[in-house]
């Protein structure tokens, strides 16, 4: 493997950008985008959003496409630069004054406070690390106490020894030889020092470490809307424990999509086109999720509204009659 033969100190990048592309890929799926001409390389969308945190859409040399942008020039009033500055792959440069108000341009964020996902670097940063401490832990907890000679004929016979017996052959000792120099006596007085370098008790971290990696990946899926079964609590837990963000991890895609939908309405408004943009298929099945858990949510609370009037009203009854 590629990996294996890279130094130590280029396999953490390694592992980073290996996180990166896992990250950024499962949050690229997260909206599907209809009715764009074949200029425009949709899956660049995302991709653009979640890195710079915003995506420009164009005409180049006639046809609509989608670039990074960045924002510069005198500011308006909230702060932002009034001219866009697009950048293709192959290194155009065009330039947008006014690209709020400019019908040459529709500019898409990312989201409303106009930052990228800076949470994949974060994520892609502390999963490498974990890697590092599993590998660590699986390297030492490894059994191999180094035995100790006294001078080269004794290193020799006990290497000679260990190759026999690691490669299951049986192995004889005469009563000269320098290895029954070495060995106990009935009161345990003699024997071959050994030198532990490593400690296999501590193996039985590695399920923690394994534990904390699938509760970083929880982490990030929860915060994208993706929750999945199970928790960082080690107890058995109740049906509420589990759900209980289910409707909290949807309001970054929520907002995701909400500035996506407003630069598709100015995409048809002004290049009169009829595109549009939707939830994927496994986020569309998490709201469909969670919008059920907030009707169950009303129906209960509506039968606990009923069930206080009656009980007020028997109330109210048997004091009338008192």
């Amino acid at each position: 493997m590629i990996y294996s033969d890279l130094k130590d100190k280029l396999q953490k990048p390694y592992r980073i950008q290996n996180y990166d592309n896992l990250l950024l890929s499962t949050l690229c799926s997260m909206f599907v985008y209809k009715g764009f001409p074949k200029t425009v390389w949709t899956q660049f969308i995302e991709i653009y959003r979640l890195l710079y945190g915003a995506c420009a859409f164009w005409q180049y040399k006639g046809d609509l496409i989608v670039s990074k942008v960045d924002f510069g020039g005198f500011p308006y009033v909230n702060g932002i630069g009034q001219t866009a500055i697009c950048t293709t792959e192959d290194g155009t440069v065009k330039q947008f004054d006014d690209w709020y108000n400019n019908n040459n341009i529709v500019v898409m964020l990312n989201n409303d406070i106009f930052t990228p996902d800076l949470s994949i670097g974060i994520f892609s940063d502390m999963l490498s690390e974990v890697d590092t401490s599993l590998k660590t832990l699986l390297l030492y907890s490894r059994l191999s106490p180094l035995p100790v000679a006294e001078d080269e004929k004794q290193r020799k016979v006990i290497d000679e020894t260990l190759n026999s017996i690691f490669n299951g052959k049986i192995k004889s000792i005469l009563s000269t030889n320098a290895l029954s120099q070495l060995l106990p006596d009935e009161n345990g007085n003699r024997g071959i020092q050994t030198v532990n370098l490593t400690d296999v008790n501590n193996s039985d971290k590695i399920q923690y470490i394994s534990k904390f990696r699938d509760d970083l990946f929880r982490w990030f899926y929860s915060l994208n809307g993706m929750n999945s079964q199970g928790s960082s609590k080690l107890a058995q837990q109740t049906v509420d424990e589990v759900n209980q963000d289910n409707n909290a991890s949807m309001i970054i895609p929520h907002m995701r999509l909400i500035t996506a939908q407003k630069a598709v309405k100015e995409l048809n408004e002004k290049f009169e086109l009829s595109v549009d943009v939707s939830l994927s298929e496994c986020w569309m099945n998490r709201l469909s999720n969670s919008d059920q858990e907030f009707k169950t949510t009303d129906k209960e609370l509506e039968e606990n509204e009923k069930t206080s009037e009656e009980i007020t009203e028997k109330e109210t009854e048997v004091a009338n009659e008192t």
